[in-house]
Formats: C-alpha cells, sequence, structure tokens
C-alpha cells in the first residue's frame, strides 16, 4: 500500500476512536447537573439570558438554591417545578407547548396559515356562471345591430 492509503486509515481509525471516546456514557456530576437546570431556566431580571449566562445576582441567588436543591437529593423537575410554581411556565426558556406561554409559540404559525388561506382563497378565478339570453332579448339585440348598420351605411 502506498503512504497516502495508510495515512487516509490512521485518520479514519483517529475519528473513530474519538467519536466512541466522547460518545462513552460518563457519570452525571452534582456540578453538570446545576449547570443543565440553570441553563433552562430564565433570569427574571435580564430576561433575555439564562440563569446561567446571567451576570445578575438574583441569577447567582437562583443558581445557589438550584445548587441546595441537588445537594439534598432532589430530581431535576423537581427542581424545575419548583421554579415553575413561583414564577410560572415563564421562567422556563422551553415552556410546555400545551401552556399558555407555550401556546403564544402557535400564533404566530396559525396567523401565517391563515394568511395564507386567505391569500390562496383571493387569487382563485371564481367562474360567475352567465345566463343564457331569452328569445326575446337576442331578437332586441339583432334589431338593435341591424338598425346600427343602416345608421353606419347612411353616414
Amino acid at each position: 500500500m502506498t503512504r497516502t492509503r495508510w495515512l487516509i486509515i490512521a485518520a479514519v481509525l483517529a475519528v473513530t476512536v474519538a467519536v466512541g471516546w466522547s460518545a462513552r456514557p460518563h457519570p452525571v456530576t452534582e456540578a453538570d447537573r446545576v449547570d443543565r437546570i440553570a441553563a433552562e431556566l430564565r433570569c427574571p431580571v435580564c430576561q433575555g439570558l439564562s440563569v446561567e449566562d446571567s451576570p445578575s445576582d438574583t441569577a447567582r441567588s437562583m443558581k445557589a438554591l438550584v445548587a441546595t436543591r441537588v445537594a439534598e437529593g432532589r430530581t431535576d423537575d423537581e427542581i424545575r417545578a419548583e421554579f415553575q410554581r413561583s414564577y410560572g411556565d415563564w421562567i422556563l426558556l422551553s415552556p410546555p407547548l400545551l401552556s399558555g406561554s407555550g401556546l403564544v409559540w402557535l400564533a404566530p404559525i396559525a396567523v401565517v396559515i391563515a394568511g395564507a388561506l386567505v391569500a390562496l382563497d383571493r387569487t382563485r378565478v371564481k367562474a360567475v356562471p352567465v345566463p343564457e339570453p331569452s328569445s326575446d332579448e337576442v331578437r332586441e339585440l339583432r334589431e338593435l345591430i341591424a338598425r346600427e348598420e343602416r345608421e353606419e351605411g347612411t353616414q
């Protein structure tokens, strides 16, 4: 084999080992849990940042409370539920879809769909049925045409 093939085989083997190593299960520490939960909570002061990312004193206090609850042995769901009881669904950066704040995310989608349906309805060509003229109307139209032709011929 050539040197290039050996290099390709070595590179593929190195990538395979790296992916396997990083994908292996590893125990989640308390600090990891605190960081993950804090990243899911909205800072009430900054409102655009998570508790994990916010520099405010309120966010630091909330993160300390999360750390205390983790140390007490509470589950992630219990800790999130405690914050939801205190602040409502708004405190979660990803609120439940079927809650009031979760439905707010569906409103723009519903408006876009309704607008598309209205636009589609207005752009359709609607065929308006034209009634057949009666025999009296046809006779009157023929007489009118004949009269106009006579008048044009005399001019």
